[in-house]
């Protein structure tokens, strides 16, 4: 009896530890494809370029209250990549400061324009699984215009998806009252017709309008500007 007893504990004794054990293996296993899911799905993001429009010698419109278009491109883009990589995404900036990126060697500014429009296609073109965001700043002879309005590529059909989720972030977040809606590119939107990722191109509001063109200067309404841009982006790339 007693060694029954005993050849039962012995049993019961094994039989947990390996319970324990498969439970251990298990979870060590889990974990790692846990961690492996989790890598293989930050390799999977699309990078992200911004083209903050113009810069250098090629200022782009200028505003009313006297601003270059350029500089306030700039400044909504950085702080749109900010946003971005804060989240994990990959970023490229065409420019990051003040300058143009073509051949600066060419003799005219109309060869220097073309040289720079090329390159920053030419960037978007050669990198893989990625997306465009172009932002600009509009400008209009009749000063009453305002609001943001997006643009989009006729080349891939994912960009319309793409200009309705920043529209619709910008509207939600800080221009309720902006009817605006998103356009189809034209042929002479050289970058837009010359891509086949998902791309679009953000007026960020009217330098022509005065009270707008004040707001497009403040660094906090930039901020916000970007983040509603940002938004936008990362719930496009949700749908994914």
């Amino acid at each position: 009896m007693k060694k029954y007893a005993s050849v039962k504990i012995s049993y019961i004794l094994t039989a947990f530890f390996f319970g324990a054990l498969v439970f251990f293996l298990s979870s060590i296993f889990g974990a790692v494809h846990a961690v492996s899911s989790a890598a293989a799905k930050a390799e999977a993001r699309p990078t992200i370029i911004l083209d903050a429009g113009h810069g250098g010698e090629d200022g782009g419109a200028v505003g009313v209250n006297g601003v270059e278009e350029k500089t306030v491109n700039l400044a909504v883009a950085l702080h749109v990549q900010e946003a971005l990589q804060s989240v994990g995404y990959p970023v490229v900036m065409i420019r990051d400061t003040d300058t143009a990126v073509g051949d600066t060697t060419l003799s005219t500014l109309s060869e220097r324009k073309r040289s720079d429009i090329q390159y920053r296609t030419q960037l978007v073109n050669e990198t893989e699984n990625c997306i465009l965001v172009s932002i600009h700043q509009n400008f209009f002879e009749q000063s009453q215009y305002s609001g943001a309005q997006m643009f989009y590529s006729p080349n891939n059909t994912r960009s319309a998806d793409l200009a309705e989720a920043i529209r619709h972030a910008v509207v939600a977040q800080i221009q309720p009252e902006n009817t605006r809606e998103n356009k189809q590119a034209e042929s002479g939107i050289y970058i837009l017709s010359h891509v086949d990722v998902p791309a679009v191109i953000v007026e960020c509001g009217f330098i022509s309008n005065p009270e707008e063109a004040e707001l497009l200067c403040d660094s906090a309404y930039q901020q916000k500007m970007a983040g509603a841009v940002a938004d936008g982006i990362l719930s496009f790339l949700e749908t994914e």
